[in-house]
């Protein structure tokens, strides 16, 4: 999965690098940390698409706007649907999350390491509200939690933020039993979605 290797983001395997600085995060230091990230940020948003004119190109980008709050909680205010669209192939379902309003993503971060500082995610769902079938539907899209694959990374010194999150699925009201994200040029059960405030023209 070339999102989850990628050297740009920064977000490489450390999480289980052994370093003086891997003991356990005190209350304290969480509060050093979330004051320093505290604020509004700008970048993109990462994530996997087919482009109809070059096969081989399977990233996409988009600018993306997000929050982080002293009570260690991420808030994007308008999380696209561009991000899974292309992973639909119920075509009027497809329209139907296409027409609907952009919804919030908000996500929790479990603090574990200080150098440098290292985070897990756990997304909530995001929720859409959509005319589908002739009815009124929520179409929820679902992350995977507890896996260290979702999470991030903030260098205080450069004040960069480095966040990865990996999709699950995409259910209708309250029926788990059917995913309708499956495309079978993907991984049909996981999707990277990479955010990131880091200047990737270098």
């Amino acid at each position: 999965m070339a999102l989850c290797c990628m050297a740009a983001m920064g977000l490489t395997s450390c999480l289980y690098e052994e370093d003086e600085d891997n003991h356990e995060i005190t209350p304290q230091e969480i509060g050093q940390y979330l004051n320093a990230m505290k604020g509004n940020y700008s970048g993109k948003l990462l994530f996997q698409a087919n482009n109809p004119n070059d096969p081989q190109d399977d990233l996409d980008t988009l600018d993306i706007a997000w929050n982080v709050t002293t009570d260690t909680m991420v808030i994007v205010n308008e999380f696209p649907q561009a991000v899974f669209i292309d992973r639909i192939n119920d075509p009027q379902l497809k329209e139907a999350m296409e027409e609907a309003a952009p919804a919030p993503l908000r996500a929790k971060l479990a603090f574990y390491k200080a150098n440098p500082v290292s985070f897990l995610v756990y997304p909530a769902s995001v929720i859409y509200d959509i005319e589908y079938e002739g009815a009124t539907h929520q179409a929820s899209l679902v992350f995977w939690i507890n896996t260290s694959y979702s999470y991030g990374l903030y260098d205080i010194t450069n004040k960069t933020f480095q966040m990865q999150l990996m999709g699950a699925g995409l259910y209708l009201d309250e029926n788990t039993n059917r995913s309708y994200l499956v495309n079978n040029e993907y991984d049909n059960y996981s999707f990277p979605i990479v955010f990131t405030n880091v200047n990737l023209s270098h």
